[in-house]
């Protein structure tokens, strides 16, 4: 009966040591690059809940407000920030009240990737 002696099985332990690292970087960043989109996704997904929010209100309920960031309950790692501002027609800040509001939500997913959405509105026929 043949078997391997001490010295192959330690050769064979130094070249799998070597080599393991090697084969298995490209897999490991891959599986981090597939949870990529998913989080873009959610923080697409809370924006749009929060610009949904934002803008379902009359145009006069709307605070003229800057919200710094602050975490997302139930969904650890993100935060998300809105501002509402006047703007003019031809989309400046505006010192007043000329019939438009810029509102900007921002969402940072847990990789600090930021998602912006923005918005102009203005007086609906329906608003008082």
């Amino acid at each position: 009966m043949k078997g391997f002696t001490l010295i192959e099985i330690i050769i064979f332990i130094v070249i799998v040591g070597i080599i393991l690292p090697v084969i298995m970087t490209p897999f490991s960043t891959g599986i981090k690059e597939n949870l990529m989109p998913e989080k873009i996704a959610k923080a697409t997904c809370l924006a749009q809940y929060k610009m949904e929010e934002l803008t379902n209100n009359i145009y006069d309920s709307v605070q003229i407000e800057t919200q710094s960031y602050s975490d997302i309950t139930g969904f650890a790692g993100y935060q998300w920030l809105w501002n509402v501002a006047w703007i003019d027609d031809a989309l400046n800040s505006s010192a007043g009240d000329v019939g438009y509001k810029r509102i900007l939500v921002m969402v940072k997913d847990p990789d600090n990737r930021e998602i912006e959405l923005q918005v102009v509105v203005t007086k609906r026929p329906s608003d008082p």
